[in-house]
């Protein structure tokens, strides 16, 4: 599946760019509808795909080369008839295929778009980025579904899904590599995000391989440690085995060592996952002021 992916994401965009640039339309309305159909989707793919798997340096190439490629395609309307031929079979199913894919990436995009708004900032939990030294990336973060699957659990509506990524804007050395150490993230050190109580402190579970289903009798959360500070409980999940440096009811401050960042739990591959909650109902939590989305980037 991640294959295929990467398929969508890195190589469907230059066929859509040679497809604009060589395709003979019949009129106005073909071009500029197929000119917005590879806008939207281009759109599409910029806010809903997760850029730290394929490569997150081409999320920004593919707008540019878009401006550049729009250049010459829009140049080439005035030459072109108003109407085309509407009789024609292949005309209209062409044109009703455009206005699908607009309306259709449009959509998604739109969805994707909301989820960048915090209608409830003033509930916000303001912590400290639990990492350092690395240029980190969120797979998971906002206040939709369609860029945080989280959001359809109330407990955990605005988690964070936090991985890091290396010199070539990747995740990891390869798309989907069974070797833990491949991944940037792996055994990163984690510091207590702000100053509190530890709730909860447990390191009795094993890393998984990277893709394997997780053992369902296990903590979903892994190996993890719950913080109550400022109100709210925080739950940082997933750590490598042996890392956890605290223990139950002792005292933290901001800054703090508590572990690293393993594969433990109900997890695909090596991230952070953190969330805070208050009386069984996430609430959302903001690093340097900032509400951090899909694809956000947070350097240390």
């Amino acid at each position: 599946m991640i294959w295929f992916q990467a398929a969508i994401y890195t190589i469907l965009p230059l066929f859509l760019f040679h497809h604009l640039l060589k395709t003979d339309f019949a009129s106005r309305k073909q071009l500029v509808l197929d000119w917005l159909a590879v806008l939207m989707f281009l759109v599409f793919i910029f806010i809903i795909g997760p850029w730290h798997i394929y490569n997150y340096y081409l999320r920004w190439l593919w707008p540019v080369l878009f401006m550049i490629v729009s250049f010459f395609v829009l140049k080439r309307v005035p030459s072109l008839p108003v109407k085309g031929p509407e009789k024609d079979k292949s005309y209209k199913f062409s044109i009703g295929i455009g206005i699908g894919l607009v309306l259709y990436f449009g959509f998604i995009a739109v969805n994707g778009l909301s989820g960048y708004i915090l209608t409830d900032r003033d509930q916000a939990i303001q912590l400290s980025f639990p990492m350092k030294d690395g240029v980190y990336a969120f797979g998971h973060g906002g206040s939709d579904p369609s860029i945080n699957y989280h959001n359809e659990y109330l407990p955990q509506q605005y988690a964070y899904d936090i991985l890091q990524l290396n010199l070539w804007g990747m995740r990891a050395s390869g798309l989907s590599p069974a070797d833990l150490e491949k991944y940037e993230i792996y055994g990163t050190p984690l510091y207590s995000p702000c100053s509190g109580e530890v709730m909860t402190a447990v390191d009795e579970y094993k890393d998984i391989s990277p893709q394997e289903s997780p053992n369902k009798q296990e903590s979903p959360a892994g190996n993890h440690v719950i913080l109550f500070c400022k109100g709210a409980e925080i739950h940082m999940a997933h750590m490598k085995p042996g890392t956890v440096e605290v223990k139950e009811g002792e005292k933290v401050n901001t800054g703090d060592r508590v572990g690293e960042v393993g594969n433990t739990g109900n997890t695909t591959e090596p991230h952070l996952h953190i969330h805070a909650e208050k009386d069984g109902e996430g609430v959302p939590i903001t690093f340097d002021d900032r509400f951090l989305k899909r694809n956000s980037l947070v350097m240390r």
